[in-house]
């Protein structure tokens, strides 16, 4: 099957399904007001490549098939976007909380990939920067990998255009389903929105799915954290913290996972950094206790109430498509996520019930 596609968004997810699409075969409109990897979740510096999801055994493969699916268009576009510094995962301090941990391990064992069980009173010596005390299950997954998300966004759309897609700088509203830019439906035999958090504005109680936001503060790499390699990506399930380590030009990311609503002011005290997250760095990452605070950076994303993806046609509009609900962990997935959702598109496999609409 092949046809004319109109996909709306450029993010990693519609990048990666207008790509796929474009290299079936298909004659591909890409829609979206800026251009690639200036705006909205896809341009951060960084994104976490990571592979634990609990018992859940298909997002791990989907994320091996991504990595390998990266790699590959590493090598085409000539950018270095995939850092395989590793992620650590520091399990909840009570043995009964650490089933997540658990789980994961046994899921990657079964699937073949690498994990190792780090005891917490050697996470300092194995890792230097952390302080692992505190810590049940710590889990450590050696082909782990940081993410440049603004190049990885850039090599998609320029892979996607070697393809033949047509990326638009433009404005696109839903009309019965389609794309309508400039008071002019775009047709085609598919359009698909792929437009993240902008999904419930745009197509008001279809879905549950919620636009939430994550602060990231970048602060000053020392001590050891100021070398070049050797600190890990983390997801630190004890604190309710996760972060990156200077790989790019903005410093050690450090997040709190907590979602607020998009436009919830932020108090910053005066030394540009807020109190928890400063008892937390002197907790975990002790070197950067009092590092300065060199930015905060916002990102918004699409949460559904399970945290599942979503892939789903329209209810009364065949040929429209949607495909998002990316729920903080999708950009990983990216190009793996966009041959599934391509698949399931071209009436090639079912899509999974968990990915319905709602």
């Amino acid at each position: 099957m092949t046809g004319t596609a109109v996909v709306v968004g450029a993010g990693v997810f519609g990048l990666s399904v207008g790509r796929e699409l474009a290299g079936r075969g298909w004659s591909v409109r890409i829609v979206d007001p800026n251009p690639p990897g200036t705006q909205g979740p896809s341009a951060a510096e960084s994104r976490i490549l990571r592979f634990s999801h609990g018992h859940d055994s298909r997002y791990p493969r989907m994320v091996r098939r991504a990595r390998a699916m990266w790699r590959a268009l590493e090598l085409e576009s000539g950018r270095q976007f995939v850092l395989p510094v590793g992620v650590l995962v520091l399990g909840p301090p009570h043995p009964d909380d650490g089933e997540w941990e658990h789980a994961s391990a046994a899921r990657l064992r079964q699937l073949d990939i690498p994990v190792e069980t780090v005891p917490a009173e050697a996470v300092g010596r194995r890792f230097p920067g952390f302080d692992g005390r505190g810590s049940g299950t710590v889990l450590f997954e050696p082909e782990g990998a940081v993410l440049r998300a603004k190049e990885a966004v850039l090599a998609l759309a320029e892979s996607a255009a070697d393809r033949g897609a047509e990326l638009l700088q433009a404005t696109a509203l839903p009309v019965a389903g389609r794309a309508v830019v400039n008071g002019e439906p775009l047709a085609a035999d598919v359009t698909v929105w792929a437009v993240g958090p902008g999904l419930p504005g745009l197509f008001p109680g279809l879905t549950t799915v919620r636009a939430v936001r994550q602060d990231s503060w970048y602060v000053q790499p020392t001590g050891p954290w100021a070398a070049a390699t050797g600190q890990p990506a983390w997801l630190d399930r004890a604190h309710g913290y996760y972060g990156v380590p200077a790989v790019g030009s903005l410093g050690v990311k450090v997040v709190p996972d907590v979602e607020t609503p998009p436009d919830a002011a932020t108090e910053l005290p005066p030394e540009g950094l807020p109190e928890p997250v400063r008892a937390y760095l002197g907790a975990r990452l002790p070197d950067l206790a009092h590092a300065p605070a060199l930015r905060r950076e916002s990102c918004s994303y699409a949460l559904t109430d399970d945290e599942h993806f979503l892939l789903a046609p329209h209810p009364q509009h065949p040929g429209t498509w949607f495909v998002g609900g990316d729920s903080g962990h999708g950009f990983k997935h990216g190009p793996a996520w966009g041959a599934y959702a391509c698949d399931v598109i071209e009436g090639r496999t079912g899509a999974s019930p968990r990915l319905t609409l709602r």
